[in-house]
């Protein structure tokens, strides 16, 4: 919702923090300057988490349909499950892909992430572990 002139030197006067018309636009042209800095601020501290909340929600779907496909009975439902692991593969893919960007702008130089190969290439995954990972 956008104020008004008028309507924002009020909220601000009932907010405790007064101002003359010459200093509200002062502020305003204050933070008129500083909008892509605040964007650039914004996207690099939320980016990541947001990035790795979207990764691990899309990992726990794909988790419970497994989990629900092996408990259903009825072959319809199993299809029709299945058809819900197939079109989250797309999303999940494009997440990793993605991954490979955030790595490179925040960077992560070239050998850590060979040192996280390595470690993977070694390992094998474990079902129903932590496969080394805590």
């Amino acid at each position: 919702m956008r104020l008004s002139e008028r309507e924002s030197l009020i909220y601000l006067e009932h907010a405790g923090v007064p101002l003359r018309r010459g200093m509200y636009y002062a502020y305003k042209r204050r933070l008129e300057k500083q909008k892509l800095e605040r964007l650039h601020f914004i996207a690099a501290m939320g980016f990541e988490d947001q990035h790795l909340a979207r990764i691990d929600t899309c990992e726990l779907i794909d988790k419970l349909l497994w989990q629900n496909y092996e408990a259903c009975e009825d072959p319809y439902k199993k299809a029709m499950i299945l058809k819900e692991i197939k079109e989250l593969q797309p999303y999940i893919s494009s997440y990793y892909e993605a991954t490979k960007d955030v790595i490179s702008s925040n960077g992560v130089r070239q050998e850590d992430s060979s040192i996280s190969e390595n470690r993977t290439q070694s390992q094998p995954i474990r079902p129903g572990t932590d496969n080394g990972w805590t």
